[in-house]
C-alpha cells in the first residue's frame, strides 16, 4: 500500500488542489500496468482515506482476487483532499435561498472549479501521472456519468469500463428520489405480500404507510438519537423525512422485517421510527461536508429542461447553482464495458440498466440478484466475475447472473 497526494495543477481560490491518492498493490514486488482507478459516486463522496476505509479496501483487494493494482482517490473537494470549500450550514443548505448564499459565498468561480469537467480533467491528469498505460476504470453510481465522459473525451486513458450500479442520465435530484422511493415502498408491499401475517395485518401496510408520512406532513414529531462519541442529535420527523428512511432503508441488510415492525408502530408511537433513523443522520451529515461538489457536479450534468416555467424548472434547486451545464458527449464509446446491477437497487433501476445494456452492443450485464445500490463492495460472485472480465481483457464472459445469497466464501 503507497499513499500519497498528486496535484493535477489546479487551484481553488488561491490554494492549489491537492488529491489524496492510495494505491493497492496486487502484487507485493512490483506495480501492475493498467491498474485499476475507482471513481466514486455520490455526487460528491470520497474514495475512503482514513484508516478504517483503507483497512476495508485492503480486505477487498485481497478477496476480489482482481489482477491489478487498485487506485483510490478522494476527489477535488472531498474526503482528505484539499481544499474542501463548505456550507456554513452544517447539514448543507436546506432551502433555496441556503443554497444560492452557498453559492454566492464561494463565487461562480470556485463554484464551476469544483464540477464534472474538472474532475473529469483531474481523472486525465491522474492516469497521465500514473504512466502505467490505459487503466481500467470502476464506476460506482454518480460515478459512471463522469467515466462515460473521460472515456469520450479521452478514450486513450480507458482500457475496460465497470459501472456499478450506475446513473446513466442526470435526473432532477426531486425526481430520483421520488423514484426511489416508490421502488422501495413496492419492494416492502410486495415482501408483506409474502408473509401471511404481514398480509393479513389492519391496517395494510400501504395504509400504514400513507397515513403515516400524511400524519407527519401534518404534525412533525423530534427524535433523538446518539451515536457515541458525537453528540447526541435531535431530528425533526417529517412526511419528507419518513420517506427518506423508507427510502434509505434498502441499504440495511435486506432487513425489510424490521423495517415494516418499524412503521407500523410508528403509526401509534412515533419513537418506533427512531430504529431507522440512523442513516437519516448520517446522510444529513455527509450533505454538509459534501454539499458545494454535490450540486456543481450535479448542476453540471443537469439536463436540458423541456419544461421551462412549469413548477419543476422553478423550483429546481440548480437555478440557485448556475455553475455552466456540461455539453453531450457521443453517447457510442467503444470501449469493453461490463454493467453490474442489483436487483433490489432502489436509485439506479436494474431495468434501465439492462435497457441501456441492449441499445450497446459492446456492453456486458451482470444482474446481482441480492444485490442493493453499489454491488461490488459485497457480492463475491459480482467480484470473482469482474476477475474474469480484466484477466480476459475485456472479453466476452457469455451470459450469467449472481444469484441470491452469493456472498459465501
Amino acid at each position: 500500500m503507497r499513499c500519497g497526494e498528486f496535484t493535477p495543477g489546479d487551484h481553488l481560490g488561491s490554494r492549489p488542489v491537492r488529491l489524496r491518492i492510495t494505491r493497492l498493490q496486487a502484487r507485493p514486488d512490483r506495480a501492475t500496468l493498467h491498474p485499476v482507478v475507482y471513481v466514486p459516486g455520490g455526487p460528491g463522496d470520497a474514495g475512503g482515506q482514513h484508516a478504517s476505509a483503507l483497512r476495508a479496501w485492503r480486505l477487498f483487494q485481497q478477496t476480489a482476487g482482481w489482477p491489478r493494482d487498485l487506485v483510490i482517490f478522494d476527489p477535488r473537494g472531498t474526503g482528505m483532499s484539499t481544499p474542501r470549500p463548505r456550507c456554513s450550514e452544517p447539514g448543507g443548505p436546506a432551502s433555496a435561498d441556503a443554497l444560492g448564499r452557498c453559492f454566492k459565498r464561494l463565487g461562480p468561480v470556485t463554484a464551476a472549479r469544483l464540477g464534472a469537467r474538472a474532475q473529469v480533467a483531474d481523472l486525465h491528469r491522474l492516469i497521465n501521472t500514473l504512466n502505467q498505460g490505459s487503466v481500467v476504470i470502476w464506476a460506482e453510481s454518480y460515478g459512471a456519468l463522469l467515466a462515460r465522459r473521460l472515456a469520450a473525451t479521452h478514450p486513450n486513458d480507458v482500457q475496460l469500463l465497470i459501472l456499478d450500479s450506475p446513473v446513466l442520465q442526470s435526473l432532477q435530484a426531486r425526481r430520483r428520489q421520488a423514484l426511489a422511493y416508490r421502488r422501495r415502498r413496492q419492494q416492502l408491499l410486495q415482501d408483506c405480500r409474502r408473509r401471511l401475517v404481514c398480509r393479513l395485518s389492519v391496517p395494510s401496510l400501504a395504509v400504514a404507510i400513507d397515513g403515516l408520512i400524511a400524519s407527519r406532513h401534518r404534525h412533525p414529531s423530534m427524535i433523538t438519537t446518539a451515536e457515541p462519541p458525537r453528540r447526541a442529535k435531535t431530528v425533526r420527523v417529517d412526511g419528507a423525512a419518513v420517506q427518506a428512511m423508507i427510502m434509505l432503508s434498502a441499504y440495511d441488510e435486506r432487513d425489510d422485517v424490521r423495517v415494516i415492525h418499524a412503521l407500523r408502530h410508528a403509526v401509534y408511537e412515533p419513537a418506533a421510527l427512531s430504529a431507522l433513523v440512523e442513516p437519516l443522520v448520517a446522510l444529513n451529515r455527509q450533505r454538509g461536508g459534501r454539499a458545494p461538489v454535490y450540486w456543481s457536479t450535479r448542476c453540471s450534468f443537469r439536463p436540458v429542461s423541456k419544461t421551462a416555467g412549469t413548477p419543476a424548472a422553478i423550483n429546481d434547486p440548480c437555478r440557485q447553482w448556475p455553475v455552466p451545464r456540461l455539453e453531450a458527449v457521443a453517447s457510442r464509446i467503444d470501449i469493453p464495458t461490463l454493467v453490474i446491477a442489483g436487483a433490489r437497487d432502489v436509485l439506479t433501476s436494474p431495468l434501465s440498466a439492462g435497457r441501456a445494456v441492449l441499445r450497446h452492443p459492446g456492453w456486458q450485464f451482470l444482474p446481482v440478484a441480492s444485490g442493493g445500490h453499489g454491488v461490488l463492495a459485497h457480492d463475491h460472485c459480482a467480484q470473482r466475475a469482474v476477475a474474469r472480465f480484466i484477466a480476459r481483457d475485456g472479453a466476452w464472459l457469455g451470459a450469467g447472473s449472481c444469484p441470491a445469497r452469493a456472498n459465501g466464501p
